[in-house]
């Protein structure tokens, strides 16, 4: 195998080499003879032998890459002048006698981090051979082109890497595996855009060296170190007279490029089992000194800091309205749709034991509500049966006239109400919010409640009154920490039944955090458009005005929240909000006065009074 390969690569590149196991690496890596490529062992990741030399060919025509396309190239003006400014930055002086090369270990050591450093510059340059074996060598396209395929299969999954991986991960993709999906972008658009742009100005470029890695590599490392905006400004100034080139074909995989002892014997990275030869990404010891001494105050903390999806867990990126900008932030909020936790049932019993005659009450109005099974349809051209009148004037038309209606027939026609309705609940912490009965207020002893328990015997009410008139409906809640985290509850779908399970959910409802109401009016419609129905409603149970820590001043978030139900009524849904706040009557009409609002001023009636709005809106 070794002897095809160092033919191989000899006839690709005019360069006699040698093939040396991983395991033979010399103690002092950073320097290279330009004559010794390392490679693993074995490999068997196909289990076909045709597959996994094609995989050897990829990984020496990378090693070979790295000597020909000068990745241990020592001395040259550009690493001499990089050094330079690296000590004055860091006021550092590495012990160095003017025998020693200069080389991509002299400038590694001079970056903070050095662990840190290597991983960013490893990655880099990896892809700048890549992008140069793809320039000069086109036939080896087609074997690159499937061990990328095969690579990006075997990626760990974002939401299992700590934020610090995360970036890695991110610029492994876009280095390597020829980008990454559009689902990716949205959720890390301005962290994506960021490393597409230091890739494409330092190393997508025929004449990109080592030097250019490295000026890369400082320029994440500063910036995501958060050492000031203007530092990264002087980076990008030390770039720009650097030719941009327009994006050509992204790289792929390759194999190490910089074997370093102390990259080999770090605890492997998850994604390392399936890939032997990939072992430059690794978890460092103590990942979390780094992300949070390090990452906490970068630009692109926030993106980082997406809490993690939860078994059963779907994320949703939704556009949010921006009023100084007069435009939407594309792909802004993060909607994180899961099933509501179960509480104790007995909250729904003693609903109903308090409730129970106006319970009664509300099924029979709403069953008075439910339309005849058959409606008989009159003068029709055919049906199941003759109109007798019809057939009587027509007799009677022929021999007078002579002018005849043959419309003489029934048909009898199924009526069903076509609705469907979500009911949208604030579970934010203003909820938590304890109001007492006018009653109890003139002096009568009677309990005070909080608002999201007097929100969810609303539900339970609906719940029966829906049941009794058959509309199809949905019983959902939001809450937000941030616009990456904008939880949203599903207590009862549209097809599932109104069971112990779903009262169950109910019981479960608790307040929580903030209220980005324009994320989830976006979501909840996004859902109730998918319905198949003539009529449908968004019902919004709140106590107030939107908030969240990011969003800004008060009017971003009315601005957007107006816009939002402006969407949902031209998607064909109408929007009505149902509030408590009498005090911010002039904002909430503002935000709801083109789709409907209304302002329950004794907040403990709201459960007998939801069932009569609900059917005014129906009719």
């Amino acid at each position: 195998m070794s002897q095809t390969l160092r033919l191989y690569i000899q006839a690709m590149t005019g360069r006699s080499v040698t093939i040396q196991p991983l395991n033979h690496l010399p103690d002092r890596v950073g320097v290279n003879d330009g004559k010794t490529i390392y490679l693993p062992a074995a490999i068997s990741e196909f289990g076909d032998e045709e597959a996994d030399f094609k995989l050897y060919k990829v990984l020496a025509a990378h090693a070979a890459g790295q000597m020909e396309f000068g990745t241990y190239a020592g001395d040259l003006p550009e690493l001499r002048t990089l050094a330079d400014e690296l000590r004055r930055e860091y006021r550092t002086s590495v012990s160095e006698s003017s025998a020693d090369a200069i080389t991509f270990s002299t400038i590694l050591a001079l970056m903070p981090d050095r662990e840190w450093a290597e991983r960013v510059f490893t990655t880099i340059e990896n892809g700048r051979i890549d992008f140069l074996l793809r320039h000069h060598y086109r036939g080896l396209r087609r074997d690159l082109d499937a061990v990328r395929q095969w690579m990006r299969a075997r990626r760990p999954p974002l939401e299992e890497l700590s934020p610090a991986d995360r970036i890695l991960e991110l610029l492994f993709r876009l280095a390597l595996l020829g980008g990454v999906s559009e689902d990716v972008r949205q959720r890390f658009p301005q962290l994506v855009t960021f490393l597409e742009n230091v890739l494409d100005r330092f190393v997508r470029r025929v004449e990109a060296t080592v030097a250019d890695s490295l000026r890369a590599a400082h320029v994440i490392l500063r910036l995501l170190r958060a050492e000031g905006a203007a530092r990264e400004a002087e980076a990008s100034s030390e770039g720009a007279s650097a030719e941009e080139s327009p994006a050509a074909t992204e790289p792929e995989m390759g194999e190490q490029p910089v074997p370093s002892r102390a990259l080999t014997e770090r605890q492997p990275h998850p994604a390392d089992r399936l890939e032997p030869f990939n072992f430059w990404i690794r978890r460092h010891h103590d990942p979390e000194r780094f992300e949070w001494e390090h990452l906490q105050d970068s630009p692109f903390a926030e993106e980082l800091e997406q809490q993690e999806l939860e078994p059963g867990d779907q994320a949703f990126y939704y556009e949010e309205w921006d009023h100084e900008l007069a435009d939407f932030r594309t792909a802004w909020c993060r909607v994180i749709e899961r099933p509501a936790r179960r509480g104790p049932r007995h909250f729904v019993q003693s609903v109903r034991a308090q409730y129970g005659p106006m319970i009664s009450s509300i099924r029979h109005q709403f069953q008075l509500l439910r339309p005849e099974a058959l409606q008989k349809i009159r003068g029709e051209w055919d049906g199941e049966e003759f109109d007798l009148q019809a057939v009587i004037d027509y007799a009677l038309d022929r021999r007078t006239s002579g002018r005849v209606s043959e419309r003489l027939y029934v048909r009898r026609l199924r009526r069903q109400r076509d609705v469907a309705v979500s009911f949208l609940l604030d579970m934010s912490s203003s909820t938590a919010r304890t109001v007492a009965p006018r009653s109890a207020r003139m002096g009568a002893p009677r309990p005070s409640k909080r608002i999201i328990d007097i929100e969810k015997e609303g539900l339970v009410l609906m719940s029966e009154a829906l049941e009794a008139v058959g509309d199809r409906y949905a019983i959902q809640g939001f809450t937000s920490e941030g616009r990456h985290n904008v939880k949203f509850y599903i207590i009862k779908d549209f097809d599932q039944k109104y069971s112990p399970e779903v009262e169950a959910r109910i019981g479960g409802i608790t307040y929580q955090n903030n209220t980005r109401l324009g994320a989830a009016i976006r979501h909840a419609t996004a859902r109730l458009v998918q319905q198949e129905a003539r009529t449908k409603l968004l019902i919004i149970l709140s106590d107030g005005r939107p908030y969240d820590h990011d969003y800004g001043d008060a009017r971003y978030a009315r601005e957007d929240t107006k816009i939002a139900l402006r969407q949902a009524r031209m998607a064909g849904v109408i929007p009505f909000c149902i509030t408590i706040d009498r005090e911010s009557e002039i904002q909430l009409r503002d935000m709801y006065g083109e789709v409907g609002y209304t302002i329950i001023d004794d907040v403990l009636s709201l459960p007998e009074r939801l069932p009569g709005i609900y059917r005014r809106l129906t009719r």
